[in-house]
């Protein structure tokens, strides 16, 4: 191509842009050049590189032109063109074209950039946090993997509600929030886009934290105060807090400032005053650590408890009543108000009085105050009546302990309010100060006072009279039943003396004896029985010599003194009968005890018998002194004829006597004995243990009932043949065997043997626990060889196991160490080649768990030559040599037909026929050279394969540390041929016959390897195989201990089951000691239990060939150690109250853990006292209805095991219940006239420590008769609520008369009794009478006063000063400070009352009143 000089160059310039993976054509010009060349400049660079050239021979693609997307030349034209464009192809194309034109050659270069678009790819979003806290920045960023610039991101917002709204659009992906805000909470999705394509990313979750909001706390059941909400008491309350927060917030509720709750909604049930308070919810945002509160009041309305209470009271100096109502507690307080109306409708707010007329006031009348509140549905009410008191006033006289002084007691009881009582003179001057109820005036005594008169008078506000009562002074008068008293020496006598007149009554009645000495000074001669009025003196033990005379009762009271005289004369009884012993004898062994018999005349007269002893001197020994009688025995029944006298020195010899009493009369001695020795009784055996195990220790005792010392014992052992030896003899009743052997199993007995008899026990047989010994193996139907023993096939072959042992040993047969069979003998009937192998027989004795063992092999034969006997055969390992004779001596020999020459003989039976060179299938016939005695030698060999296929086994082998793999395949002609695979320590060419063992190392065997042994036989086309496998047990060996029943051993276990062959286990002390024997699998160690093993450690070691350590694991026995929840537990009396008992360390495990009450008692043995409850750890004591006298104190918690003991003390302190509150009875009346029924009122001090009443009632004596037995309290009402104020007691005798008392319970703690009251009759009505006497009684009254006032003005000159001072003194008033209730409790004593301290005596018989100070 020849191509001139182009001329002028054309240049051409285009950009196009198209998609990655998509086509594009490049054009170079519109027509085809004659000579062109594509090159490529990648950006960024100068370098130029050709792509495609073609100079007129067709286009040339370089190398680029692959590498930029497989570029290529569209047919008969320039253009470059790919179908798959690729992102490197980016870049500048230069097309240079060459045109041949007739005008000439033309140049042109077509410029052409292309730029590769790449769509975006799908977006994803990157989150500065993914949970942003409200309040701090926050960056999201729109990722790309690909994607072509310029590029838009438009941001898109999704509600929880679903809707979705613009947040940002620009070409920056990355979106800044500089204050996050919980509405920025929502799902987030960026849009990518360019101009290619457009990607929405997946949505993404922004969870904004924040908050808690303040809290809005909503109250149910509620109304709204000035100072937050107010609630009823008993209502249901429910307070619901809410605070905007994420995560959602914890709420706690706090009550004062303390947490009482968790969650949001705060629920009080039965809300009570004292949940009143201020409640603040607190809202937790826990994630981000912050909080919020809210706090709000909350008031409790509550009505007063109870009732409203009612009382009246006296006022305007006992003319008028004071009805006195109150309600106190509540919130706000309760409104009150009276009913019938006094003085008009008033009203009063908790504590309201009201004054009521009393003289206009009817007896026994009702009133009523009505109580409200806010908090109550209802009106609650309470009603008291007033009364007057029942009768007259009760006057009676009293002095005190020493005499000093002289009590006047004035009361009348019952009325409500009570009635103003005083004293006056009979002159009417008023003595002493003015009391309620009752009222006593002190004297100081003397004997003026006698035959003087008091007056006692007595006020009430419903009466205008005043009621009087009189009382007379008078000395004592006294009188006896008789002057003259007898009785016998030593019985007691009574003497006797009463008070027949006596005002006031006597301080004290006393008695002297003969010598005028106080007997109260001789308690334990004289008793003396008292009562108000009578006091008898007992003389004990009477003696005619002392007690004889005369003895004085004397009886003082407050005015003067009177004794009297009782004359007692003392007998004695008459002589008892003589005495005679009938028999004295030994009644122990040893020498101390002597039971002696004696006879009396019948009919004589006696009260009981004593026995003395005398020692006997030693006959060598010489003294001047005889020995003494020492009484042993006294007071002894009159109808007694034996007794026993114990305790006697064995080497001292004694005499007896005996001598009878008629009371203090004794009689003569009876003769002197002494005592004689006493036979010997059966004796009877005790062991410490029947059933001994072989190597302990055990002892015998001969024991018996009765025989005097010395004793002489004889032991015999009898054998099971019936052989009897001696086994010891000598003084002592015990033999101890030290190490028992089976050897000693028999019967034993003991003989026993004194001076005067003997005698022989009962056998009693000793069982020796032991065993079992190394088994004793028989078999049947057999031989033996040197690998064991044979059999043969279809035989019947029985092998049995013997084992010394006791208890019988109990049997298992194992078959190649799998078990088959349990029992004595194994018999297998037509036995075959796969019966082959090895057996084992385990004896065991399942009393000690213990074992032994013993294997044996048995080998059986499959063929044996069953030619019948001729004597010409020979036969040997499945050969059968036959001899038979010619019938003819010519060459041509043949054989004689032998019947049954080959019976029996598998595959040859119908060979004997054919020509000796055409053998049959499966024997060979031989022939060899003729005898010259014309004998012929024929020889059949079998080719039998053995049976099945063969067995594989691995075993342990060079302790432990290797495996031997063992292959067998028993019987067949010839023996086949075994060869193991893979091949052990690469021996590839080892085989063996019958039985072929390898060694394997085993460390370096792989866990759950596989072998498989091959074997092949002659008469087989396919080869037989068995595969075994090898593999570590799980795990680790694990170890236990335990015990047996009675604690006596202790038995370790260790066992490491599983795997293949098993392990070895031994145990082994902490020292490293071999401890016991080695056993696979498991392994148990026997210990006999001692204390001596505590703290000590024990390695059970489990070795296997596959591992080349050992691995042990470690027992560590200790004694138990115990715990308790509390140590000192305390508890109010009446409850139940548990005390805990902890197992804390404990190896082996305790057998059972023992409570011990405070007495060291066993609480098992008292099961509804105690309960318990256990479990392997822990055992809890549960002591029932707890009294703070028997249960209070140490309880112990002890446990044992087989190496030691423990105890815990628990300290139970039973506290009783504070006292209740005293209580004191207002009111008790006759509920009628017939005096059947009784109502008593009572108030208390307190509301606090009180859970109820009880009302007792004493029947009080009669006026008449005497008794030295005082009145019992009984119970009529228990149980009381402790809200009661009045309780009615029904059902009384009217003819009787009682007292009563209540007394306040806490529980178990009861309280002081109230003071004792008797009962008062109802009011008579006998109002009209009364009101009209009254209202006379006043205007004459009132006139007198008045006429009286006039006269004294007028004459006021002439009238003594002394008269006026004497009227203002009569009506001064005078503090005794006397207690009534002492007064009254003396009183109740026999008639004296002690003066408290202070009290001021302000009166004297015998001077003038108007003188006192």
């Amino acid at each position: 191509l020849e191509i001139s000089d182009p001329g002028q160059v054309v240049y051409r310039e285009a950009r196009t842009s198209a998609v990655v993976e998509h086509e594009v054509t490049l054009q170079c010009g519109t027509t085809l050049p004659d000579v062109y060349i594509w090159s490529f400049t990648k950006p960024g660079t100068d370098t130029i590189r050709a792509v495609v050239y073609n100079f007129g021979k067709g286009p040339k693609l370089q190398e680029l032109a692959h590498d930029l997307g497989d570029l290529d030349i569209i047919t008969n034209s320039s253009s470059l063109f790919t179908k798959k464009l690729l992102v490197a192809a980016e870049g500048l194309y230069t097309c240079q074209a060459l045109y041949d034109a007739a005008e000439g050659a033309r140049l042109y270069y077509y410029y052409v950039y292309l730029r590769v678009l790449v769509p975006v790819s799908k977006p994803y979003i990157l989150l500065s946090n993914t949970s942003a806290v409200e309040g701090s920045s926050f960056w999201m960023r729109c990722g790309l993997e690909n994607g072509s610039e310029p590029i838009n991101y438009m941001w898109e917002q999704e509600s929880r509600s679903g809707l979705v709204t613009p947040l940002a659009d620009s070409n920056n992906s990355l979106v800044n929030i500089i204050w996050v805000t919980r509405n920025h909470t929502g799902w987030y999705r960026c849009l990518a886009r360019n101009e290619v394509n457009q990607q929405r990313s997946d949505r993404i979750w922004l969870d904004v934290l924040y908050g808690p909001d303040l809290p809005q706390v909503d109250v149910t059941a509620y109304s709204v105060t000035d100072r937050g909400y107010s609630a009823l008491e008993r209502g249901n309350v429910s307070l619901t807090c809410q605070a905007s927060s994420n995560p959602p917030s914890q709420y706690a509720w706090l009550y004062n400032s303390i947490e009482i709750y968790t969650g949001a909604q705060l629920t009080i049930t039965n809300i009570l005053r004292l949940q009143a308070g201020y409640y603040t919810c607190l809202a937790q945002n826990t994630y981000i650590n912050s909080r919020s509160r809210k706090t709000i009041t909350l008031t409790v309305y509550y009505p007063p408890d109870g009732a409203p209470n009612c009382s009246i009271f006296q006022a305007s100096n006992y003319t008028d009543l004071a009805l006195f109502c109150s309600w106190v507690g509540g919130y706000p307080p309760a409104t009150l108000k009276w009913s019938p109306y006094a003085n008009g409708n008033q009203m009063g707010m908790t504590n309201f009085t009201q004054i009521q007329t009393g003289p206009d006031t009817a007896n026994n009348s009702l009133f009523t105050c009505y109580g409200s509140h806010v908090a109550l549905n209802i009106t609650q009410t309470c009603s008291v009546r007033t009364w007057l008191p029942y009768g007259e006033p009760q006057c009676s006289a009293n002095s005190s302990q020493n005499k000093e002084y002289l009590m006047l007691s004035c009361s009348w009881m019952g009325g409500y309010p009570q009635a103003l009582v005083w004293w006056a003179s009979s002159s009417g001057d008023v003595q002493g100060t003015f009391q309620e109820n009752s009222n006593i005036l002190v004297l100081r005594s003397s004997v003026i006072c006698s035959d003087k008169t008091f007056v006692c008078h007595a006020k009430h506000p419903l009466t205008k009279e005043i009621k009087t009562c009189l009382l007379k002074l008078e000395p004592p008068v006294l009188i006896t039943e008789s002057s003259v008293v007898t009785v016998f020496e030593g019985n007691d006598i009574q003497l006797t003396c009463s008070l027949s007149k006596t005002y006031p009554p006597a301080t004290e009645i006393l008695w002297y004896n003969k010598l005028r000495q106080n007997v109260a000074d001789t308690p334990k001669k004289y008793i003396i029985q008292r009562a108000g009025a009578w006091s008898n003196l007992t003389v004990r033990e009477t003696d005619s010599l002392v007690d004889n005379g005369y003895y004085w009762c004397s009886a003082t009271n407050a005015v003067g003194r009177t004794d009297m005289p009782v004359l007692l004369l003392v007998m004695k009884y008459p002589m008892p009968p003589n005495v005679t012993i009938s028999k004295i004898i030994f009644s122990s062994r040893q020498r101390t005890d002597v039971n002696m018999e004696w006879t009396v005349r019948t009919d004589s007269i006696l009260t009981g018998f004593f026995i003395e002893r005398q020692r006997l001197p030693d006959p060598d020994a010489k003294s001047d002194i005889p020995p003494l009688w020492q009484k042993v025995a006294s007071d002894l029944e009159p109808s007694t004829r034996s007794y026993q006298i114990n305790n006697l020195d064995p080497t001292v010899t004694y005499a007896f006597r005996i001598t009878a009493m008629n009371r203090r009369t004794t009689g003569n001695p009876s003769e002197i004995k002494s005592p004689v020795s006493m036979p010997v009784s059966k004796p009877y055996i005790v062991m410490s243990d029947p059933s001994p195990v072989e190597g302990t220790s055990v002892w015998m005792s001969c024991g018996l009932e009765m025989g005097t010392e010395p004793v002489n014992y004889i032991w015999e052992q009898e054998s099971r043949g019936g052989l009897v030896s001696t086994l010891a003899e000598s003084s002592s009743s015990r033999i101890n065997i030290t190490w028992v052997t089976c050897n000693q199993t028999g019967w034993y007995r003991c003989l026993a043997r004194n001076e005067v008899s003997q005698q022989r026990s009962e056998r009693v047989w000793l069982d020796v626990i032991f065993g079992p010994e190394q088994p004793e193996i028989d078999v049947t139907a057999y031989s033996v060889t040197d690998q064991g023993y044979t059999a043969l096939e279809k035989r019947n072959i029985s092998l049995t196991c013997q084992a010394s042992s006791n208890p019988p040993s109990q049997y298992v047969w194992f078959y190649n160490n799998t078990e088959v069979y349990t029992g004595t003998q194994l018999t297998i009937t037509k036995v075959l080649r796969g019966h082959s192998g090895h057996y084992a027989c385990l004896a065991q004795n399942t009393y000690l768990n213990t074992r032994s063992k013993k294997t044996v092999t048995l080998t059986v034969y499959s063929f044996w030559c069953t030619v019948p006997a001729t004597p010409l055969q020979r036969c040997s390992r499945g050969v059968c040599v036959v001899v038979a004779y010619m019938a003819a001596a010519s060459g041509a020999a043949r054989w004689l037909d032998h019947p049954g020459a080959f019976w029996g003989v598998p595959g040859c039976s119908s060979a004997r026929m054919a020509p000796p060179r055409s053998p049959s299938a499966g024997c060979r016939w031989y022939s060899p050279v003729p005898y010259t005695k014309r004998v012929k030698l024929l020889v059949c060999i079998m080719q039998d394969p053995p049976d099945g296929v063969p067995t594989c086994s691995i075993l342990p082998v060079n302790n432990y540390t290797d495996l031997a793999l063992s292959c067998s395949w028993m019987g067949g002609y010839p023996a086949a041929t075994l060869k193991w695979s893979p091949y052990a320590n690469g021996d590839r060419g080892a085989e063996g016959i019958t039985n072929v063992t390898l060694i394997q190392p085993g460390p370096d065997t792989a866990n759950n390897s596989v072998f498989t042994c091959h074997g092949s036989h002659v008469a087989l086309t396919v080869a037989q195989n068995c595969s075994t496998r090898t593999w570590l047990p799980y795990g680790e060996p694990q170890c236990s201990a335990y015990v047996t029943r009675n604690n006596e051993y202790l038995m370790l276990s260790c066992s490491w089951e599983g795997g293949f062959p098993r392990a070895l286990l031994w145990w082994a002390s902490d020292s490293g000691d071999v401890q016991g024997t080695s056993e696979e699998t498991s392994n148990i160690m026997i210990l006999r239990s001692s204390a001596n093993y505590s703290g000590k450690a024990f390695a059970c070691h489990a070795k296997h060939p596959l591992s080349k350590e050992s691995k042990p694991c470690v027992l560590k026995l200790e004694a138990p150690v115990l715990m308790t929840q509390r140590s000192v537990v305390s508890v109010y009396e009446g409850n139940d109250v548990e005390l805990t008992c902890i197992l804390s360390k404990n190896f082996p495990a305790v057998t059972e853990v023992t409570w011990y009450n405070n007495l060291k008692q066993n609480v098992d043995d008292t099961p509804k006292k105690y309960v318990l409850q256990r479990s392997a750890a822990w055992s809890n004591l549960t002591v029932r209805e707890t009294d703070s006298t028997v249960d209070s104190g140490q309880y112990w918690c002890s446990a044992t095991n087989a190496v030691g003991g423990a105890e815990i003390p628990v300290l139970l302190l039973v506290k009783r219940y504070p006292m209740p509150p005293n209580v004191t009875i207002t009111k008790i009346t006759y509920s009628s006239h017939q005096r059947t029924a009784v109502t008593v009122e009572w108030l208390i001090q307190a509301e606090r420590d009180l859970t109820g009443f009880f009302i007792e009632l004493q029947k009080l004596p009669g006026r008449v008769g005497k008794s030295d037995v005082a009145p019992l309290w009984q119970k009529v009402a228990a149980d009381l609520e402790l809200s009661a104020r009045s309780y009615q007691i029904n059902s009384l005798d009217p003819t009787g008369k009682y007292a009563f008392r209540v007394t306040a319970v806490n529980r178990r703690t009861i309280g002081h009794p109230s003071q004792i009251k008797s009962p008062a009759l109802p009011g008579f009505n006998a109002y009209s009478s009364v009101i009209g006497a009254a209202i006379g009684g006043m205007i004459v009254a009132t006139v007198v006063t008045v006429l009286i006032f006039i006269y004294v003005l007028r004459n006021r000159n002439n009238i003594p000063r002394e008269l006026f001072h004497l009227m203002h003194n009569s009506q001064s008033r005078e503090n005794i400070n006397f207690p009534e209730d002492q007064v009254a409790g003396g009183a109740e004593d026999g008639g004296r009352a002690e003066m408290s301290p202070g009290t001021k005596v302000m009166h004297e018989c015998s001077s003038h009143h108007s003188n006192r100070d």
